[in-house]
């Protein structure tokens, strides 16, 4: 498949613990915009937005994804989270949240949409609008993924480089992801700041996108 690498960003958080029985829950965002282009000569063009955060603990228990689209015709769309702890070739696991859908007559955009394995419906099962609410994920997947449930990352490490993979199927309306949020829920302590603490951000970290290049998908 071809690639097209977006930008990259990472936040590394260092705190004080102090003894709960709270689970850690992170909350990693991306801003874009980050153009979604037709596909090439009949070629989908595959578009990346990566969040890299090697300073998670513990192994995930929960996955939720909130994302912001605009896209005259989202029904084109395929849409999957992808997870991998190192960046490297055969690391990642994909997890299609949007395949296709056809919705109803006219839905446009996928503004405020979030994907919770615990909602009451597929988005598949929605046909007067997706925005501002929330969905399962797609009620089936194609062969980029592994799974259409969240719940499959479960017990993965929750630290690594945690992407919004986009693909348009169609050609004659192009779209752009205007942001995008993966809130993650550990079996780790949850962290209590101390005074003092220090957060340390960065961005466009250079050698991530080497990794990428050799990225299998």
């Amino acid at each position: 498949m071809r690639k097209s690498i977006a930008s990259i960003g990472i936040a590394m958080l260092f705190f004080g613990m102090a003894s709960t029985s709270t689970a850690a829950i992170y909350t990693l965002s991306y801003s874009g915009p980050l153009d979604i282009p037709d596909p090439v000569n009949n070629d989908a063009v595959y578009v990346y937005a990566d969040i890299a955060n090697f300073s998670l603990q513990g192994s995930i228990t929960d996955v939720n994804v909130t994302l912001d689209i605009a896209h005259y015709w989202p029904q084109d769309l395929d849409i999957y989270l992808a997870h991998s702890l190192t960046g490297g070739v055969g690391t990642w696991t994909y997890v299609q949240l949007f395949n296709n859908e056809v919705g109803g007559a006219f839905i446009s955009d996928l503004k405020n949409v979030t994907f919770d394995d615990q909602a009451g419906t597929s988005i598949s099962f929605e046909y007067d609008s997706w925005n501002d609410l929330t969905f399962k994920p797609a009620s089936s997947f194609d062969e980029d993924a592994v799974s259409n449930q969240l719940s499959f990352l479960n017990g993965d490490p929750a630290a690594g480089i945690w992407s919004l993979v986009l693909c348009d199927t169609g050609v004659g309306d192009t779209g752009i992801l205007q942001s995008f949020q993966v809130d993650i829920e550990t079996d780790a302590p949850a962290a209590v700041p101390l005074p003092g603490a220090v957060v340390l951000l960065g961005s466009g970290l250079s050698g991530l996108a080497a990794i990428r290049r050799a990225r299998r998908k």
